[in-house]
């Protein structure tokens, strides 16, 4: 690191030379001036890290090199040390945002605090430079995979706000278009040739890493066999552009893949948040093309020019997804919104369409309930008023009332399950420990034995007991070893395997760590009890 030191006065330079050589930062490259002009050569020759100068000196002063500084935008902290204590020196120093300002006659020990300061702040600066180099190249190499990411978990997990962090993420993303097209492209797994067992996925996988290595500013995932893809378009003639882009695809399977696909298109957004309502517009276009309402021949399918589905249908089926969400995360004031959205779409409805909107929001419910609850008959006791008494009249105001006290009846009972079947599952586990821990067992072993994923029962052990398993095992088998210290005349050796421990080694670690004494020094005190 280079420190250049400016001073018109011999001594005063001198002295803040001495300083630093006779300290820990003597390895530092030192350089002197005694005027501006030098100075300021020495700068764009040398490009010193820190410079303290003085303020009054001949010609130019160091609020002048100051500002050539600052105007050049060079990086070089500037230490102001003058004997003039001036107000206006000080607002000259924080105009252009010098370091720190010190005062004559110098004092040792504040000159050193004060280039300590400087230099950590240097290295710092150095280290945040660094790590953004090191962020943007990892960012610029893997931005196809960020992309591809980021679109899978905005279709599995759709999102339900529009943070300020979404956002920047999107534009840092370039997944902010004013308008785009969602597409959804599926493999006709009736191809005679049938080369491959799963030829579905190997088709969406082969068109997803074309579309990502040929066309710039095209995002594109794969989730399951459906190659899904974020085409930007402008306004003018945007179903022009995505029918030639569907087409070039569609030849490209047939040609090098050997297979056929159908393409759905749904309608233009303008929003990433409309990601659930546009998939499944792709989705009813491929239960279009499966029907016989559609030509075999017909390989891209825009939504938009589909006529006969039910305007509320898809919209139904968004707001029931919606509606089970917020019901599985057990938020209340969502699920009561997303039932108020439910009567409105359906009140313009004929009173077909909404018997028929109630009955399958009421099996819906009943489905997931049964997925949660205990006991299967009471998600029909919590999900039957809805047919029972909104079908005569869905959308008048006795029937929201009594949805809505179903919503909460719902809630409330998968709230109570949820705290019983946490008590269950804690307590199995701690079962399992007290009737294994002589044995060489782990969290995998215990979510085995009571059904359950490892990654849950460790998240709810750490919740419930703030331990995890291996916490809750090694205390379980340090009782059984006082114990059979306090009251056995056996071995330490043989009590380690007894209580699970092959090594007698990490027993006596494990122990001493737990209660600061060896196994046979716990058997001594208690033998003098």
């Amino acid at each position: 690191m280079k420190i250049l030191l400016v001073d018109d006065e011999i001594i005063a330079l001198r002295a803040m030379e001495n300083i630093i050589k006779q300290s820990e930062f003597n390895c530092h490259a030192l350089l002197t001036a005694n005027n501006v002009s030098d100075a300021w050569t020495i700068i764009q020759t040398e490009k010193p890290n820190i410079l303290f100068t003085d303020i009054q000196m001949p010609c130019e002063n160091g609020i002048d090199l100051l500002q050539k500084i600052y105007e050049t935008q060079l990086k070089l902290l500037v230490i102001f040390v003058s004997g003039y204590s001036e107000f206006s020196y000080a607002q000259a120093a924080l105009k252009y945002d010098a370091f720190d300002y010190l005062l004559k006659p110098l004092n040792s020990e504040t000159f050193l605090s004060c280039l300590k300061k400087a230099i950590n702040t240097l290295q710092e600066q150095e280290n945040t430079e660094k790590q953004k180099e090191m962020l943007s190249k990892f960012f610029k190499e893997n931005q196809t995979l960020l992309k591809k990411q980021f679109m899978e978990t905005l279709l599995i997990n759709p999102i339900t706000s529009f943070s300020p962090e979404l956002l920047r993420q999107c534009i840092s993303l370039g997944l902010n278009p004013d308008f785009f097209y969602l597409i959804g492209i599926k493999c006709n797994t009736t191809n005679r040739m049938n080369i491959l067992q799963n030829q579905e996925y190997y088709i969406s996988y082969s068109l997803s890493k074309k579309i990502n290595k040929e066309y710039e500013g095209i995002a594109s995932c794969y989730v399951g066999n459906i190659v899904y893809i974020l085409l930007p378009v402008t306004a003018e003639n945007p179903a022009a552009r995505a029918r030639n882009f569907a087409t070039s695809l569609v030849c490209y399977a047939k040609e090098k893949l050997f297979s056929s696909i159908t393409v759905g298109i749904s309608e233009p957004g303008n929003s990433i948040q409309q990601f659930p309502k546009l998939n499944k517009q792709i989705q009813y276009c491929f239960s279009y093309k499966a029907s016989d309402a559609c030509s075999q021949e017909d390989s891209i399918l825009f939504f938009a020019e589909i006529n006969d589905y039910s305007s509320s249908i898809i919209e139904i089926n968004e707001i029931i997804s919606n509606l089970i969400n917020a019901i599985q995360t057990r938020n209340l004031s969502d699920a009561l919104e997303v039932g108020d959205a439910f009567f409105d779409l359906i009140h313009n409805e004929n009173l077909l369409t909404q018997q028929d909107a109630i009955k399958l929001i009421e099996l819906n419910l009943h489905i997931q309930l049964k997925n949660f609850l205990d006991d299967p008959t009471d998600s029909s006791y919590l999900t039957h008023p809805i047919t029972r008494y909104c079908l005569e009249s869905p959308c008048a105001e006795h029937s929201r009332t009594v949805f809505s006290n179903c919503i909460k009846n719902i809630i409330q009972e998968l709230s109570s399950a949820t705290t019983r079947n946490t008590g269950i599952i804690v307590n199995s586990v701690m079962e399992y420990i007290n009737k294994n821990y002589d044995k060489q067992i782990g969290l995998n072993d215990a979510a085995e034995f009571i059904n359950r994923n490892s990654s849950y029962v460790s998240r709810l052990l750490k919740k419930e007991l703030s331990m995890g398993f291996s916490q809750l095992l090694t205390e379980r088998r340090m009782e059984a070893a006082k114990d059979l210290l306090a009251h056995t005349t056996m071995k330490v050796s043989d009590i380690s395997e007894k209580v699970g421990y092959t090594s007698t080694k990490y027993f006596n670690q494990v122990f001493y760590n737990n209660f600061q004494m060896t196994p046979t020094d716990y058997r001594f005190v208690m033998n003098q009890l």
